[in-house]
């Protein structure tokens, strides 16, 4: 569908609008794995020079600091079992990091590309009255409209049980690493700088994904609201009454909110976000509270 509405030929400003949601979705890319690249810094070369970054190592560490802890069945304490057991941990974390980031960008690039298609419905449908063929137009629209929406209905299914476990996996990771930093300064212990840092990147990167996934559900609804409002504030009283209809079927599919679902049960928006954090921000005071 993507490719498909690239080739297809249309006006310089509605080339212009695919461009700049393109272009806002490719910043997005840019930031998200330059983030994840620092993050995967400072998970891979300090302990390269012997330095762990967990605050509390088990008995599963074997001298020597490991990216992840683990349960071996062969002796890494020797050569070269520990060179490429360590090899073979960076290249799992690598992996890891670019799938988790790639799933968040393929559906931010496809987010705001629907957006761009639904600015150039949004477009049309305000200057229809300057179109001589405007029934052509209109009826171009609505099935443009109509395509997006069952794109829409795809991307749903394929993402709600996705964020669900997302949801589940910020509150508790991100109650858990805010816990552990407030303790680690209440107790009065000595962190040091690159351990701190790895911290604050830890939870700024839960954060920034979770805010990105509400955020394109912000958009996204935004977005389709804003194709009802073209369809009704259109002249539409000065059209035949068959252009009207055609109208009329627009503004109906367009009253009924568009969104993003975690696990079909909460729309994925900014105020489902702040929820999320305010609950967060209860485990970690319930923890607080537990410990004292």
């Amino acid at each position: 569908m993507v490719a498909k509405d690239w080739i297809k030929s249309i006006s310089d400003q509605e080339k212009c609008f695919m461009i700049q949601r393109a272009q806002s979705a490719r910043i997005i890319i840019i930031c998200a794995y330059c983030l994840m690249g620092i993050q995967c810094f400072f998970i891979v070369i300090p302990p390269t020079f012997g330095m762990s970054m967990r605050l509390t190592p088990n008995i599963t560490d074997p001298g020597k600091p490991m990216l992840l802890q683990s349960y071996y069945v062969y002796d890494i304490t020797k050569r070269p079992q520990y060179e490429l057991t360590f090899l073979s941990q960076v290249i799992y974390v690598v992996i890891a990091l670019m799938i988790y980031t790639g799933i968040d960008n393929f559906l931010s690039l496809l987010i705001f590309h629907i957006s761009g298609q639904l600015d150039i419905i949004k477009s049309r449908l305000t200057h229809l009255d300057k179109y001589t063929n405007y029934q052509e137009v209109l009826k171009c629209c609505i099935d443009k409209h109509l395509r997006l929406l069952r794109a829409i209905d795809v991307i749903e299914d394929m993402y709600n049980i996705i964020l669900l476990s997302l949801f589940i996996y910020f509150a508790i990771l991100f109650a858990f690493y805010a816990f552990r930093v407030i303790s680690v300064f209440n107790e009065g212990n000595h962190l040091p700088v690159i351990r701190f840092v790895f911290f604050t990147l830890t939870i700024l990167n839960l954060f920034g994904h979770m805010c990105l996934y509400c955020i394109l559900g912000e958009i996204l609804m935004a977005q389709c609201n804003n194709i009802y409002y073209a369809a009704y504030n259109n002249k539409w009283y000065t059209m035949d009454p068959k252009t009207t209809n055609n109208l009329l079927i627009l503004m109906t599919r367009g009253s009924k909110p568009i969104y993003l679902t975690v696990g079909k049960i909460f729309p994925v928006t900014m105020t489902t976000f702040c929820s999320l954090v305010k609950t967060s921000i209860g485990y970690i005071s319930v923890l607080h509270t537990t410990k004292r």
